[in-house]
């Protein structure tokens, strides 16, 4: 594309561009999906609390809802939605950075657009500007965060890989056991 001489253009990536996680990620990949689907096969209710919470964030990933409101969107005890983000929080898909509030893992599900916030300006008055969350940037500022669990931390780095599900083999004459994820 041509600019008249003296002017100039910065062009960004898609705000969801990228790869999978441990080269980086972004939601538009179906791999992610893939993997939840295998990993959770036996946890339907893991499975479906992570999928309601990813359609739910927040831009930047931010999942502002209560479990009982999650619970009662899915027709769940709240008991389980507390097991099924447990679940995900030990395997580095979310955590809370404070009371009522996930953040899902940017390097695995992340929505991406502008951000609202306040910025100070001269005298007492603050302005809104919009910023545009961007899925590296995310992802640096939550590696170097002290308040940030390991597990998660581990999941936003190059080269980190999700676990592999369980593989059940049935014997013959046993019944079918489910695996522990």
């Amino acid at each position: 594309m041509e600019l008249p001489q003296g002017h100039s253009a910065y062009v960004a990536p898609p705000v969801t561009a990228g790869e999978f996680i441990g080269k980086y990620f972004a939601q538009d990949s179906l791999e992610f999906l893939q993997w939840a689907a295998r990993y959770f096969r036996h946890d339907n209710v893991t499975l479906c609390v992570l999928l309601y919470m990813m359609g739910s964030q927040e831009v930047g990933g931010y999942v502002e809802l209560k479990q009982v409101e999650i619970a009662e969107a899915l027709e769940m005890d709240p008991a389980q939605v507390s097991r099924a983000q447990t679940k995900l929080k030990r395997l580095g898909l979310a955590y809370s950075p404070k009371k009522g509030t996930i953040q899902l893992q940017p390097a695995a599900t992340l929505r991406g657009g502008f951000r609202v916030i306040e910025k100070p300006v001269r005298g007492a008055a603050k302005k809104q500007v919009r910023v545009q969350v961007e899925q590296l940037s995310l992802l640096n500022e939550l590696v170097v965060d002290q308040d940030v669990p390991e597990e998660f931390k581990s999941m936003a780095l190059p080269n980190a890989k999700l676990p592999e599900p369980k593989i059940m083999r049935r014997r013959k004459g046993a019944q079918k056991q489910k695996p522990e994820a």
